[in-house]
């Protein structure tokens, strides 16, 4: 790209001479503050960096009003069957409108030919941000910010557009024109974009692609699965359950040192509800309920739509606000015996004032509850010469003795029974680990947990590279004496490849002659962390060096 030092225009590379004041073109990798781009838009500050391209703050012309705008990196922007998903994917994201959605305005292409998308500009802290500064947020505020998301997503996946990477830095905290607080979603489509970008790059190119942020994705983002078939709107709403996860705890429902491990985990590890990580945050349990089968592993089992994960929402704010209103203090109705009349005999006193006595009258109460109490002594002495009839004090005695010693005996016999199941079951579990160790030369990378239940029943659960591996542990498994039947449920998750230091180093070379010398720095930074490499950092300090001194000459130049 060539731009103008008077007029701060740009135009395309085959130009030298400004036509408007004749002054001599300079040419420029990246945009610059102050340069006009397709005569209506002003860059004022570059404000992002990603895998696809920058973002800048800029200012439309004619509106006077600010504005974001997204430019695409040189290395794909060549690439006509990009450039036209690019325009495809601009125009439906355009159609997304909602309030908690960051709107979609322009799309348009540079004098040099790299398309660009203009998009309002939110001013505000993302929920990442606010999450390091102020920790778990307060249940009422989190609730309504993932239904503000919820909402723009539920419109969104109505359009056929899917999100893929919902995470707390693609959500801008702003305000409206009440000044409440509310969300904004960023980046709709530009997942798909992502995707589409790496299938243009030769050294990208893989089957199943995953992308995404890792924290976030949804267990078949992790399987490589493609959108749209096997990867829709539940992928999100599975994203925005570990979002709102962290937004009432201030913690993440799984973490781990190695992205490998971090994917058995979404794979197969289980979160621990909310409510019990963090009792002293109050957190509702009908709010854990939501959010766990919002990440449930199944989308299946998950929420079907993002309405009806706003819904479930809804019903744990109307939940709390009736708790509230109806407190906890409930006087409970005191309940008094009333007396039964004896059915051998109840005897009715008259009343002296020639009235018939009622329970209001304290001398009748009194007289109809001796009369009840005292039954007729010749009732009891008639039946005491027909049955003999121990001592009360005595019978009760020997009942608690015989209860006692009963519970006892169940007690220990009971405990004895589960001890030898116990015994058995660590018994068959210490074996069964044991040959698996032996056999572990053969299964190579392999995760693997077992459990052991009451009937015998040995259940392996973890993950290996292949089916042929999955075979050979069940198979070691069942060999194991006592072992009545395997239950497999390891997944085989081939091996997923991680760019390498020479890779890194080989396209930060190719971005140093080609001028780009912010990603040619980017890439030697990520290779220096591999210490056997020791060229990173004299490239690195070549690049440093190059881009400095074209700093230095554009601004003498000015």
């Amino acid at each position: 790209m060539k731009y103008c030092t008077a007029c701060q225009k740009t135009y395309p590379t085959d130009h030298d001479v400004c036509p408007t004041d004749n002054t001599r073109l300079l040419v420029a990798h990246e945009l610059q503050p102050g340069m006009i781009i397709r005569n209506k838009y002003q860059i004022i500050e570059r404000i992002g960096i990603g895998g696809m391209g920058l973002v800048y703050r800029g200012r439309h012309l004619t509106f006077n009003e600010l504005c974001a705008i997204k430019i695409v990196n040189d290395d794909i922007a060549g690439n006509a069957n990009f450039l036209k998903r690019f325009q495809t994917e601009a125009i439906v994201t355009r159609k997304l409108r909602h309030p908690n959605a960051v709107r979609v305005d322009d799309f348009d292409y540079t004098e040099d030919g790299r398309p660009f998308i203009v998009m309002e500009l939110v001013e505000g802290k993302n929920v990442s941000e606010v999450l390091q500064k102020e920790g778990a947020l307060a249940v009422p505020r989190a609730i309504r910010i993932a239904r503000q998301v919820g909402q723009a997503i539920g419109i969104a996946h109505k359009l056929g557009i899917v999100h893929r990477d919902l995470k707390p830095g693609n959500i801008i905290l702003t305000t409206d024109e009440q000044g409440q607080e509310m969300a904004k979603v960023l980046d709709f489509g530009i997942a798909k974009l992502r995707e589409a970008a790496g299938e243009e790059r030769s050294e990208m190119t893989m089957t199943g692609m995953v992308v995404g942020t890792p924290l976030y994705m949804s267990p078949e983002q992790f399987l490589g699965k493609k959108a749209g078939g096997e990867v829709d709107g539940r992928t999100d709403i599975y994203s925005l359950g570990v979002v709102l996860y962290q937004m009432t705890t201030a913690q993440l429902p799984f973490d781990a040192e190695t992205p490998y491990a971090l994917m058995l985990q979404h794979l197969q590890g289980t979160a621990r509800p909310p409510h019990e990580l963090k009792p002293e945050l109050h957190i509702p349990m009908a709010l854990s309920q939501v959010i766990l089968r919002a990440m449930e592993k199944s989308r299946e089992q998950r929420f079907q739509t993002a309405e009806e994960f706003v819904a479930a929402l809804d019903q744990v704010t109307a939940g709390s606000v009736a708790d509230e209103a109806l407190g906890t203090a409930i006087p409970k109705p005191r309940i008094q015996a009333v007396p039964t009349p004896s059915t051998a005999r109840m005897a009715v006193p008259v009343s002296t004032t020639g009235r018939a006595p009622t329970a209001a009258d304290p001398e009748s109460r009194a007289a109809i509850v001796q009369s009840a109490a005292a039954p007729d002594p010749a009732v009891v002495n008639s039946a005491a010469q027909h049955v003999f009839l121990p001592p009360r004090g005595l019978t009760a005695k020997l009942l608690l003795r015989f209860v006692i010693v009963g519970l006892a005996t169940i007690l220990v016999a009971g405990a004895g029974y589960l001890k030898f199941r116990s015994v058995r079951r660590v018994r068959i579990s210490g074996e069964v680990m044991e040959k698996l160790k032996a056999a572990s030369s053969s299964l190579p990378g392999a995760d693997l947990r077992v459990s052991v239940a009451d009937d015998r029943e040995v259940t392996l659960d973890g993950a290996v590279r292949a089916a042929e591996d999955s075979s050979l542990a069940e198979s070691v498994a069942g060999s194991v004496p006592g072992v009545v039947h395997v239950r497999n449920r390891l997944i085989v998750v081939p091996t997923v490849p991680t760019e390498t230091t020479e890779s890194l180093v080989n396209k930060g070379v190719s971005f140093l002659d080609a001028g780009d010398y912010t990603s040619a720095i980017d890439c030697f930074r990520k290779a220096l962390a591999d210490p056997n490499n020791k060229g990173a950092q004299e490239l690195l300090d070549r690049a440093q060096r190059a881009q400095q001194t074209e700093e230095e000459l554009l601004k003498n130049r000015q």
